[in-house]
């Protein structure tokens, strides 16, 4: 699909058809989110494929009652392992760097999605502790997003975007009038 089109289909859909996804389409998506950038190249995401009822129905619960996490075939969460960052990076690496390397690698996800043919929704609200708790992750690996991923089973809405002339400043930020 070409680039242009694949960013104007993109939407976040929390409705998904009783339909599974193919292993080839889920290791396309993983590819790609692997391509993400990282700070100093240091490559701290970490992905986690979750396609079991159970563990879907927990992270739902964990993500504020999100039911929608448990109805996706295939569902990722993007972490970050923050021992890859903190050496180099101390603080920075561990609160900034890590957070938006994950954000990297899931929008290529979400992007990666949509040229297959599927659907997402990024899920950034859920419990950091009980997330972890579920996966079994160790203390240095960080949750950052839950994707659950299948085939829409709605047409999500489009909203109108703010002008560019309302979010782009040149040189200098300069205070729009209202």
């Amino acid at each position: 699909m070409e680039f242009e089109l694949v960013l104007k289909k993109r939407r976040m859909v929390r409705s998904f058809k009783d339909r599974q996804v193919g292993d080839a389409q889920i290791v396309r998506i993983l590819k790609n989110a692997h391509r993400a950038p990282s700070a100093g190249f240091l490559q701290q995401q970490e992905l986690v494929v979750i396609k079991n009822k159970e563990t879907k129905a927990k992270l739902a619960e964990a993500a504020v009652g999100q039911d929608f996490i448990a109805q996706a075939p295939v569902v990722i969460v993007v972490c970050s392992n923050t021992d890859r960052v903190v050496k180099r990076y101390g603080d920075r690496g561990v609160n900034f760097y890590s957070i938006i390397d994950g954000a990297f690698a899931s929008m290529l996800i979400l992007l990666t999605v949509v040229n297959e043919g599927l659907a997402a929704c990024f899920v950034g609200a859920f419990n950091d502790n009980e997330v972890s708790k579920i996966l079994k992750l160790p203390k240095h690996v960080k949750p950052i997003g839950i994707i659950p991923v299948g085939y829409s089973n709605e047409a999500p809405e489009k909203f109108e975007r703010m002008s560019l002339e309302e979010i782009v400043h040149y040189e200098r930020y300069a205070q729009k009038k209202s």
